[in-house]
């Protein structure tokens, strides 16, 4: 019986350390900062882009967490830095969450999409500027990132145009009669005194 026992106890501890490690554990170090066991877990051919049940990977871990080193480490090994997790949010909108810039100056240069939009329609730039990081917004606005507000003001611009095409159009048909000025307001004069 004391070595059923003891086979037990040995089986158990094989199986323990025979456990298969994977993207759950690559992620929870990235998330942690523990950038050795990250490299130990790449090097043991952990896929550098598994995903959770939410569809997050380590990349976004450490992004969110501003662990530089490990982002670093991640993008070495080739990570993905186009992958959106399951409600849309990327890395780069991660790193935005606190500002890290050294992270966000890494994700832009691996070619993280600074367009991207998540499933609310909220923009890579809209978080930005949401939360105030004024020099993360110009490496963004270097790196051709655009806000909603942009697409909002780009029709009006269009419509400039016609209009002015409209206008210029109303010019040549008149001859040499002055083009009409649009409607304006009433100028509203001050009572006379008395």
């Amino acid at each position: 019986m004391k070595y059923k026992v003891g086979f037990l106890i040995l089986l158990l501890s094989l199986s323990s350390t025979a456990y298969a490690e994977d993207g759950k554990d690559l992620f929870a170090a990235a998330m942690m900062g523990k950038l050795e066991r990250a490299e130990a877990l790449l090097a043991q051919g952990v896929d550098v882009n598994s995903k959770t049940a939410g569809g997050r990977t380590a990349l976004m871990a450490a992004s969110f967490n501003g662990n530089v080193h490990i982002v670093k480490a991640l993008l070495g090994y080739g990570a993905d830095v186009s992958i959106a997790d399951n409600s849309g949010t990327t890395a780069l909108m991660d790193a935005l969450v606190f500002g890290n810039e050294d992270i966000v100056n890494l994700l832009v240069a691996a070619g993280s999409d600074v367009n991207a939009v998540d499933k609310q329609n909220a923009k890579v730039m809209d978080r930005a500027k949401k939360n105030g990081y004024e020099k993360i917004i110009k490496i963004l606005e270097k790196a051709g990132a655009k806000g909603t507000e942009v697409a909002a003001e780009e029709p009006a611009a269009a419509e400039g145009a016609e209009g002015a095409e409209g206008k210029a159009d109303a010019k040549e048909g008149a001859g040499d009669k002055p083009a009409e000025k649009p409607a304006e307001k009433p100028e509203t004069k001050p009572p006379a005194k008395k």
